[in-house]
């Protein structure tokens, strides 16, 4: 207990050093708060005592916020407004600094930018990481406190300090732009179940990001943030776009075939849309078909409708499976087939961004220039009641066992 308070003193105290007052935020406040209440998220959600409970938290966030503060304190009271609204596609981020990806990997940027106030004040715990790392690694497996695999090139060490807030500090790093110490997350739980709002640096441009209702489950961060003591997971696809044969049509056996869907993105995935429904129309033949919609983060509708449409005619019974990573369209998808009578949703809940969206992709830049506001100009009505919650699976499958597999069983099992 003495190493536990003393650990939690040493976090407070090296925050205190780290912070950096250089942010304004009355008038980012101010911003974000005409904004939304210009979409139609909060003009459908915030009525009668809603307008009343808004305008108070509004007033209270203004009257906690001193002539400056640190630009993270600022971003999560800024935060703490637009969660008032369930519309989990409308964000406010930190744009991007203006160096391209080329260039964290290149030896003469890195030594240029190591010098720069942008890392020399970025946020960083002052612990002994060997320390930390010991203690991380007695924690429980099933805990969110531990030590994570961040992609190949980075760990992460998650820790709490408070009784609802934990920070994630970074251990090791390949990416030049880190270093260890520095804070890459700060979390905070929720009041549902393995839910957390998270701050988060972009890994490779380290701008501010909302993390909001994220569930951690399965040992799962983020989409490529996993602890390292877990075994290996299926609820994840573990392939890159450019490795996938993403929109073709498979057969598994005789009675199976199937389809994994990572996109429907309006620019790219026209050919595959066209293809694939190509393929549903003269080759789907067998009585049952898996849609693979994991890591979907989505797209349009004229992608995703005609393939819908074709399924619907092949009469094909269809078994969806969706994790936390299949968002947006990939969404709307997996509700619209789940509206057709033969068809069963398989996997895990899914991400909740599914009530709202963005058709023409207007942002608006905050009075400092330091945030972006993006709001949402659509709305899907019918779909409205699983924003931020998901659409939960009718059987959910664990993530020890290949999920096609388990899949294929459950067919199997119930002819």
């Amino acid at each position: 207990m003495k190493n536990l308070l003393t650990l939690i003193f040493l976090i407070t105290l090296s925050f205190n050093l780290s912070a950096q007052a250089n942010c304004d935020c009355k008038p980012e406040l101010d911003f974000v708060y005409a904004q939304m209440k210009k979409m139609n998220s909060f003009k459908h959600q915030v009525k009668g005592n809603k307008k009343t409970e808004f305008e108070n938290l509004y007033q209270q966030l203004r009257g906690e916020m001193a002539n400056e503060m640190s630009k993270v304190d600022c971003f999560w009271k800024l935060n703490q407004l637009e969660h008032f609204v369930n519309d989990k596609h409308a964000e406010v981020y930190e744009p991007r600094p203006d160096y391209t990806m080329d260039d964290i990997f290149d030896s003469t940027f890195i030594k240029s930018y190591r010098t720069s106030d942008a890392f020399k004040n970025h946020p960083k715990v002052g612990l002994d990481l060997t320390q930390l790392k010991a203690q991380l690694k007695s924690k429980p497996a099933s805990g969110i406190e531990g030590i994570y695999n961040a992609g190949s090139r980075m760990k992460l060490g998650v820790y709490r300090i408070d009784t609802d807030s934990l920070v994630g500090v970074v251990l090791e790093s390949q990416i030049s732009i880190w270093e260890p110490g520095q804070i890459y997350a700060y979390i905070k739980e929720t009041d549902s179940p393995s839910r957390f709002n998270i701050v988060f640096y972009g890994q490779l441009y380290k701008n501010l990001v909302f993390a909001e209702e994220q569930l951690f489950e399965n040992g799962q961060l983020f989409s490529t943030t996993r602890k390292e003591t877990k075994d290996e997971a299926y609820d994840i696809v573990n392939v890159t776009s450019d490795e996938a044969e993403s929109f073709k049509l498979t057969r598994l056996n005789d009675d199976v075939q199937y389809v994994w869907m990572n996109s429907f993105n309006r620019s790219t995935m026209r050919k595959n849309r066209d293809q694939l429904v190509t393929q549903i129309e003269n080759e789907l033949n067998s009585p049952y078909l898996i849609v693979d919609l994991r890591n979907n983060v989505g797209g349009s509708d004229k992608i995703s409708k005609p393939i819908i449409k074709a399924i619907k005619k092949s009469k094909a019974q269809v078994y969806v499976l969706t994790n936390f990573y299949t968002g947006s369209n990939g969404e709307l998808t997996t509700g619209r087939l789940r509206k057709l009578k033969n068809t069963v949703h398989l996997g895990q809940t899914t991400y909740g961004a599914l009530g709202y969206g963005t058709n023409y992709g207007r942002t608006y830049t905050s009075p400092s220039g330091m945030f972006t506001y993006a709001p949402t100009d659509m709305r899907q009505a019918s779909f409205l009641p699983y924003e931020n919650e998901g659409i939960g699976p009718e059987i959910k499958l664990g993530a020890n066992k290949d999920w096609v597999e388990q899949t294929l069983a459950i067919i199997e099992g119930g002819k």
